[in-house]
């Protein structure tokens, strides 16, 4: 046999070969596989973690529940893949929700178990269930709840600035964190919407020690730089948008101690005015109560020892690594924190006005 025929049969027989190695052999068809886009996670004490997963069910129009109970989450989890008939993946999740007396316990177990897992992405988000965990788990009000789940977070959204927002990489590297705490935001069974939005609890670590409402979490949103589309009441009958917001920061170590001067300017637009308040008083009733509320928040987190706002990653650079370690407990309680608000009110584009009611130049309503 010529030799050309048989090199050609050895390179016919090499690409069948390629072809076989990068075949999608392993491969599991889409109608064998359950993918959960919300996760739950409650555990009481010493008694085992009860795992719940909402996974989208075309068939059932809403959702199937997958439920496990074990002493660890991984065995949890292992007892919902052994009870169902298809392969349980968790690279959708986009959700994990952990029952409030787990957060005031220990959250690390949790945290730690999604970031270490590789077919968990870490972009999940993270919020605490106030109330029956169960009921709000279950809780449904229309025919794809798992949508609204995430849907009530996310920015492209149902987001506003009355919400925090917290990733599971964010909450693993501030429980790691010497310098930052964080806020998450908790929720319960809603009426008429999904969830109802109780505010943020505040993280000392893994561990919630407290909470701030809704108006103090706008304050919050504000240091993180997510404050657009807030509305804040200025009186009873009067409200502003917010169109843009900027903070900024001086900081300063001195042998009292640390100090920090923090600048917040917002740019507003009036959204009701029945009261016929003038530019200059909005922005004076504005300006005094963001400035007290901002007061507030500092003082509760001051007593919390919980850095949420991140204030200590300014210090960074000017801290020893001693100083750094006892940030939280020793210096960021006794720190000076001053807030002042500059306010710049725009056109009141969302209300009829006299001015705006004026007709052209060179006529009058009379000719028209």
């Amino acid at each position: 046999m010529p030799r050309s025929m048989i090199r050609i049969g050895l390179f016919m027989c090499c690409l069948g070969c390629l072809g076989i190695l990068t075949s999608c052999w392993d491969t599991k068809d889409i109608n064998k596989r359950l993918m959960p886009v919300v996760m739950g996670v409650c555990k009481n004490g010493d008694q085992p973690y009860k795992i719940i997963l909402q996974v989208p069910s075309p068939q059932k129009k809403g959702s199937q529940y997958l439920e496990g109970e074990a002493q660890t989450i991984n065995k949890a989890m292992d007892e919902i893949r052994t009870k169902s008939e298809k392969s349980v993946d968790l690279l959708h999740l986009r959700l994990f929700l952990i029952c409030e007396k787990t957060a005031k316990n220990n959250i690390n177990d949790i945290v730690n178990y999604g970031v270490q897992a590789n077919d968990i992405s870490v972009k999940g988000l993270v919020g605490i269930v106030r109330g029956d965990f169960e009921q709000t788990m279950y809780h449904k009000i229309q025919s794809n709840p798992e949508l609204s789940s995430y849907d009530f977070f996310s920015e492209q959204a149902g987001w506003t600035p009355d919400n925090t927002i917290k990733r599971l990489w964010e909450v693993f590297r501030d429980i790691n964190s010497y310098t930052q705490d964080m806020a998450i935001p908790i929720l319960s069974k809603g009426t008429d919407t999904l969830y109802n939005f109780e505010g943020s609890a505040i993280m000392r670590k893994d561990k919630m020690v407290g909470d701030i409402s809704s108006d103090e979490t706008l304050i919050y949103n504000a240091f993180q730089r997510k404050y657009t589309g807030g509305t804040i009441e200025v009186s009873k009958n009067s409200s502003v948008l917010i169109k843009k917001a900027t903070i900024s920061h001086k900081v300063k170590w001195t042998d009292a101690g640390p100090s920090m001067h923090s600048r917040l300017k917002l740019e507003v637009v009036i959204a009701e005015n029945r009261d016929i308040l003038s530019d200059d008083d909005i922005a004076k009733l504005l300006k005094e109560d963001i400035e007290k509320k901002a007061e507030k928040l500092i003082n509760r987190l001051h007593a919390y020892k919980a850095d949420a706002l991140g204030i200590g990653q300014y210090f960074r650079r000017i801290m020893t690594e001693s100083q750094m370690k006892n940030w939280k407990k020793q210096w960021f309680p006794q720190m000076k924190h001053e807030v002042t608000v500059d306010i710049t009110i725009l056109n009141n584009i969302y209300f009829k006005s006299s001015t705006k009611m004026k007709s052209r130049p060179g006529t009058s309503p009379e000719n028209k």
